[in-house]
This record gives C-alpha cells, structure tokens and sequence, in this order.
C-alpha cells in the first residue's frame, strides 16, 4: 500500500518525548505534497497536522485512497464528497473544531472503519451509523447527548465508545446496537474515571446477550453498582476486562459461571474484593488471569486446576503464598506475582516447563531468598530454559505490605489497629484503600488517619470515606490537604458541598496560601462558587493567592487594579 505519512508529534520535554514525524509549513505545503501521489496513494496520515485548516480540493482527485486521517487537525468541516471517494474505506476524523456533525458520512457507503469525535455542541442525527460495509466504529464522546437510535449497522464487528465529557451518567450507547450477528469486541472507556459516571450494565449486558458472536467485552472506569449481575447472561464471553469498576456486591458472583472464558481481567481497588471465591473449576478454558488492586489475603484452591492457564498475574494484594500445586499448572509461561508480601516462592517453579517470564517485583523476599531464586534461573538458563526474572523492589511500602496482610483483624484492638494504619499511611497515603474502615468504630481514629494521609499526599482525598466522619471532621481533613502545594491540580477532589460556606472559604485561603501554580484561580472561578458567594469573598481568596504567587493575577475574574498593581510589582521584584 503506497502511504503518504504527514503525521506529526509534538516535543513534550517534561515527558522527554521527542517530536516525530512531518511539520508542514502550510496548506500550500499540504497540497504540494498531495498532489505528487495524487493518482497512486491509497493511505494519507494528516494526524496533528495543524497547518490542515480545510480539506484541500487535491483529495478529491486521489481516486485510489483507501485510508485517511484528518484527527486532531483544525478543520472546520469535512465537504461530502470526502465520504463518497470510490476507494475509501477508512477515515479517522476525530477534531475539536469540527463545528458540525459530518453529515456526509450518511452517503458513506464503502466505509468499513470510522473513528469519529462527536463535540460536545452538536446534534447528531438518528441512523446515522447505519453504514452497509461498516466494520470498526470507534467514537470519542465528548457529549452526553445523542440519540437513542444510532442505526444498525448489521457487519459491525467492533465498537467503542471513549467517554471524554464531565457530565455524570452514561446515555443508552448500545440501544442501537441490538441483534447484530457480527459484533465481537465492545469497548466502553472512560478515561478519567476520578469522578465515576453512572453506566446501566444490567441494561447494556441484555442488549448484547442478543448479539450470537460477542467474544470480548470491556469496561474501565465506571459506577455500574449491582449492574454487573447482568455479565452472567454473556455466556458466549471469552475475553472480559473490568477495570476501575465501581460495584455493589460480589463481582466474582455475576462472572461464576462464564465457563468459555479464556482471558479474565479484574483490574483496581474499586470492587473491594476481600476474596477470591473458588469458582475456577468452571473456567477450565481460561489462558490468562489478571487480578489487581483488592486486598485479598489467599488464593483459591481452584485456581491450581487451570491447566490450560498462561499467564498469571496477581499484583497488590494481601497474598503471602503460593501453593506446590502451581507445578502441575504446565501451560504457564508468565507469572506475574507483584507487589505482594511474599517472602518465598514453591520449589515447583521452576519445573514449569514453558515458563518464560517471572516477575516478584515488590514483595518481602531476603537478599538471601533472591540469590537462591536467581541461582536456580541461572542453572535453568545453561539448561536452554531461558527466563526473564524481575525481582526489584523488595521490601517497598513494607507498612502498607503489613497492614494488607493482618489477619483476623476482628480480634485487634481498635486503637492498635489505627496504629497500624497509621503507619501505613505516613509510608504511602493510598493505603487509605486497604483499611477496614468499619474496624475504626471511632471517628477520631479515622479522621486522625486521614488527616496523616492527605499531609502526605492530597490526592488522598479521593479515598476519604465521608460517611463514616462525625460533624466538622472533613473540614479538618480539607484544610490539611489545602496545606500541600499540589492542591492546585486536585482541589476538585474537595467536595465542597459538604462543607459550610465559611469552613469553605477557609479551605480555599489555605489553599491559595499554599498554592504554586498560575491556574488556581481557575477552581474559584467556576459558576458555582460565583453563584455560591458573593464579590468581596471572591476577591479575598484572590489577595491570598496573588500575594502568595503573584502570576495567579493573570486568572483573577476582573481584577481590581491595586491587586494588579501589587501583582506587578511583586512580579517584578522576581
């Protein structure tokens, strides 16, 4: 296939990413470019191209091309005969200053693979993905308005969904897509799951139980609550990745009896899992088991029947063993056992005769303990057996390791263990996740904790459990947070709305106080805090941060000109 590359990458230094690709000086480079491949080309990348302002003319006349993508570019529209070349049977078009929803795309006849930005401005019109050929749908949303009725589009193999939009809830994304014989992989995505949207699992899960060749389902970042009890009816599933799912009840219930699964990812802290039901004798198919996150303390016997079982991973939890019996588990090629309280490994591990990866990063295991495991890996290697052994790491966030692992924590005193928490904490704040909260009866004990977490790291806030802190404790908590100078970038994790208005301000002068970055003004100058306050409380919290960090000037909602002169003198003093 002939390709004319024009992508480009910006340089991010922060991230040491080197910019890659083409930069076009402009739309007259654009077309010069086109036009010399203009009667052979079958794929253009136009990706991050920001000289493309418009579609040039010159595509037209590329009757051969069979790929386009104009993502992430500044055009304005896309004109109809885009969508109707003869060859044309991909287009990637994912671009912010779309001002309209394409409507060509409806002539789109020939179209297999679409990736497409919906804005959050536009009216998207109903069927408009009822493409005969369509195969591959991929959309980001940046709108929690669209139509119930998207088309049916009956050769769809894969579709999904990326939601990039702050509103709370998940519309119906798959009404439209029920009964259709090729559906194989759905994909829902939410990127930035800090806060949760609502998504109706159950409903989802009976609108795809009607699809006969769904194999792959998979869901990231989402409050499905007891929706989940809907995967049961996907019998049919042989890859499920849940990740990052807020649920209530037994996950491990709703997916017992999914006996033609051969991948199973369960993957964040969010379901709370204490354990692993054993339930694996049903899933005698699986390749691949993924379990990350929860604190659970054993592994169930089951788990040693998968014969067929490849790849083994089991990351932050509270397990402390693995059984001999893993030896007769013969198909293994990757154990992944990181982040755990290990401290040994079953003889029987090396017997594994297919095994190719080992990885015990982050666990409890002595430099003695290492020697010996390193020493059997460099015996198996002269045998021919070569295995990649990954054991960096041990020892790491050892209090946190210890109070994931107690057992029988009903028998602890109160008091002993907030201790322990404690110490948890001050060693790595996200141990909030790993406590039993209801073992903390008292409310001193659990604001006392949290208070430890986030002077440590105020993205802890995230983890606070308000429910379980008596009258006036969060506000103790927000103001400790408010006192790191990284509460600029996470000041949203503070909900207000359980705060007073005059324990609210006082929090947001903490903050501005403490603040390091030009954009802070920016969480004050939102309609629900000029809505919430009036002028002068505004204005308050904006001498604090602009004599604190001068630069915040630039982001004052009309500024009063002694501030800016402040400001500017301030400035100038640096």
């Amino acid at each position: 296939m002939e390709e004319l590359d024009l992508h480009y990458v910006k340089e991010d230094p922060d991230l040491g990413i080197p910019s890659e690709g083409i930069l076009c000086r402009d739309m007259e480079d654009i077309v010069s470019r086109i036009s010399k491949v203009k009667n052979t080309v079958e794929k253009i990348n136009l990706d991050n191209q920001s000289a493309l302002t418009e579609i040039p003319d010159i595509l037209g006349e590329c009757k051969l091309l069979e790929e386009l993508n104009i993502s992430h570019t500044k055009i304005k529209s896309i004109p109809d005969y885009i969508f109707t070349l003869p060859a044309l049977r991909s287009i990637s078009c994912c671009c912010s200053d779309l001002t309209n929803f394409p409507m060509g795309l409806i002539k789109a006849a020939n179209l297999e693979v679409l990736h497409l930005r919906i804005n959050n401005d536009w009216t998207v019109p109903k069927n408009i993905f009822s493409m005969p050929e369509l195969k591959v749908l991929f959309i980001d949303l940046y709108s929690s308005t669209i139509p119930d009725d998207l088309g049916t589009p009956n050769k769809l193999e894969v579709l999904s969904f990326f939601l990039k939009y702050d509103d709370s809830t998940v519309p119906e994304l798959l009404s439209s897509f029920k009964d259709l014989p090729s559906l194989n992989k759905v994909s829902i995505y939410d990127p930035f799951h800090r806060k949760r949207k609502t998504f109706d699992l159950l409903k989802a899960a009976k609108i795809l139980s009607t699809c006969p060749n769904l194999e792959t389902l998979k869901i990231t970042g989402l409050a499905v609550g007891s929706g989940h009890q809907g995967l049961a009816s996907l019998t049919g599933l042989k890859n499920l990745e849940l990740r990052h799912l807020q649920v209530e009840g037994k996950i491990f219930d709703s997916i017992a009896n999914l006996n033609n699964l051969e991948k199973l990812d369960i993957l964040g802290s969010d379901f709370k899992i204490t354990e692993i039901p054993d339930i694996f004798m049903n899933m005698q198919q699986l390749q691949g088991f993924s379990f990350a996150g929860n604190m659970v303390l054993d592994l169930p016997p089951s788990i040693y029947s998968l014969s067929q079982l490849k790849t083994l991973e089991i990351g932050t939890t509270g397990i402390s063993s693995l059984d001999e019996k893993i030896g007769s588990m013969q198909n293994l090629e990757k154990i992944q056992i990181y982040d755990n309280i290990l401290e040994t490994l079953p003889v029987s591990v090396f017997s594994l005769p297919n095994l190719k990866i080992l990885n015990i990063e982050e666990n409890l295991f002595s430099p003695n303990t290492i020697r010996s495991l390193r020493s059997a890996v460099n015996v198996l290697a002269q045998k021919g057996r070569k295995i990649e052994f990954m054991y960096e790491g041990q020892g790491l966030r050892h209090m946190v390791k210890k109070l994931r692992g107690l057992k029988n924590v009903e028998n602890i005193d109160p008091a002993v263990y907030a201790k322990h928490c404690l110490n948890a904490v001050y060693e790595n704040s996200y141990a909030l996740k790993y406590m039993n909260v209801k073992k903390l009866n008292d409310s001193r004990h659990y604001t006392k904790v949290c208070m430890a977490a986030v002077r440590k790291n105020c993205t802890a806030l995230e983890n606070v459990e308000t429910g379980l802190l008596s009258k006036g404790h969060y506000f103790y908590i927000c103001m400790e947070a408010a006192k790191n100078n990284e509460i600029t970038a996470h000041f949203k994790l503070i909900k207000s709305e359980l705060l007073a208005d005059h324990e609210f301000i006082q929090v947001c002068i903490m903050a501005a106080l403490h603040n390091n970055r030009a954009d802070f003004l920016d969480n004050i100058n939102s309609e629900a805090f000029q809505s919430r306050f009036k002028r002068d409380v505004y204005e308050r919290i904006c001498w604090a941060a602009v004599l604190h960090y001068p630069q915040a000037i630039l982001k004052m909602i009309k500024p009063i000109a002694e501030l800016k002169e402040i400001a500017r003198k301030l400035l100038k003093k640096t």
